[in-house]
């Protein structure tokens, strides 16, 4: 009698301690599956921003303008993204600032080796969400990134006035709507406001962003080259 009363006992305890456990173990488990979910999305939607830097890079050096650019972005977006979540940016510089030749003609070079690549602070050219193209915006801000836009917590550095590099601003907006002129550099910075699933998801990463602007968790990424 004694025995089966300490076998039902130690039953309950240890049927009491499985439930604590899955109780405790169970919302890891969920949490990890949702944020390596999370992850493969995250990884879909940084290789789409990566595609599309190349090609308008690539564009950019073959006709010097950026007609075409939301072209690009409607190709290459993932699926669950709207292009309207993609922004971007560019700085031009003169051509007698990136010749080999002399050491006072060395600026874009230098500029190049800045931290972060570019030496200018990534951003979302953006304040909220709207319906805005990425050109349509990138028009709208001159194509460049001002001190009210989202700026990645990574890198604080200052925002881009191209005083100590030659660079074009007042003109930029003409240069790369009617033809930036052969041999100038630029500098093209792609960056996309990623939605998560969910607001639990988000809390996952960074707490849903990792700039400056709440809610607003970017990728990016950048590219440069010389217009043929």
């Amino acid at each position: 009698m004694c025995g089966t009363y300490m076998f039902g006992f130690f039953k309950k305890r240890f049927r009491g301690v499985t439930i604590l456990e899955t109780a405790v173990t169970l919302p890891i488990i969920f949490s990890i599956i949702l944020f390596s979910l999370e992850f493969i999305r995250i990884g879909l939607a940084q290789n789409a921003v990566d595609t599309i830097t190349k090609e308008c890079t690539f564009r950019l050096m073959a006709t010097g303008k950026v007609d075409k650019f939301d072209e690009v972005f409607n190709k290459y977006k993932p699926i669950g993204i709207p292009v309207e979540n993609f922004r971007y940016y560019i700085r031009i510089y003169a051509d007698d600032d990136v010749s080999p030749m002399t050491e006072e003609h060395q600026g874009i070079y230098k500029m190049m080796m800045r931290e972060p690549f570019g030496g200018e602070t990534i951003g979302w050219a953006d304040t909220e969400q709207n319906d805005d193209t990425p050109t349509e915006k990138a028009s709208k801000n001159n194509y460049g990134l001002t001190n009210r836009h989202a700026w990645l917590n990574k890198y604080q550095t200052s925002i881009c006035d191209g005083a100590d590099f030659n660079e074009y601003g007042s003109d930029r907006k003409e240069l790369l709507e009617n033809g930036v002129p052969s041999g100038y550099a630029f500098v093209l910075t792609v960056a996309v406001k990623f939605p998560f699933s969910s607001s639990f998801v988000a809390k996952l990463f960074s707490g849903g962003s990792n700039t400056n602007k709440p809610d607003v968790y970017i990728l990016w990424a950048r590219g440069s080259g010389m217009v043929n």
